[in-house]
């Protein structure tokens, strides 16, 4: 068996292995290391708290039921899998979402508040620039906001965005330079100058 404390040194594989094999606490163990990553992202994608929460439990489920035939040799890793599961998932709510609730103001303003550094001034203008470029973010559409969150929030390349989000690689650019096209007029009309993340990830497919 599987035991919560020991399960913390067990390589993703062999959790998954094991479950496959009908290890079934070998799930549970995989449902604590990935729960909270899961909601993240479901939050990120539905902006509210409890279709967030219901998102996990559906996005478990179907990892449950398709465990069994995922391939450990296959090319994608297992946090790429479980992406793109998850963000399908929150795909299906997307439909009927509520508004956005109080957890994703709290999620957007720990973002925005990184350690800026000891001078007041400059932790200033760069708390109110995070503030201006999360809000520019969030007001961009939901395929264009998505890819943004997964290659600069979740530091995901190019080739597992595409994997995620079932779509091709240029495509994947083609959004990104449209996000940051669209971000840098907002934030040139919100009076903030300074370029949201560095030119050579935006580069034109």
């Amino acid at each position: 068996m599987v035991a919560q404390l020991d399960a913390r040194s067990v390589p993703t594989e062999d959790l998954i292995a094991r479950y496959q094999r009908g290890q079934t606490t070998a799930f549970s163990a995989l449902f604590r290391r990935y729960k909270d990553y899961v909601y993240r992202i479901a939050l990120l994608v539905l902006r509210n708290s409890g279709d967030a929460e219901e998102a996990v439990q559906e996005t478990f489920l179907d990892v449950m039921r398709a465990l069994p035939r995922y391939r450990l040799e296959g090319e994608a890793r297992f946090e790429t899998w479980l992406y793109r599961v998850t963000v399908n998932r929150c795909r299906m709510r997307l439909r009927g979402s509520r508004p956005p609730s109080a957890d994703w103001d709290e999620l957007a303003e720990k973002l925005q508040t990184a350690d800026p550094g000891h001078d007041p001034q400059v932790a200033l203008q760069q708390s109110e620039l995070r503030q201006t470029l999360w809000s520019s973010v969030d007001a961009l559409a939901d395929h264009h906001r998505l890819v943004v969150l997964l290659r600069y929030l979740y530091d995901l390349p190019y080739r597992e965005i595409a994997e995620v989000l079932e779509i091709s690689e240029g495509t994947v650019k083609s959004r990104l330079y449209t996000a940051h096209r669209r971000l840098r007029q907002q934030l040139a009309a919100r009076g903030a100058t300074q370029e949201p993340v560095q030119a050579e990830e935006w580069q034109t497919p």
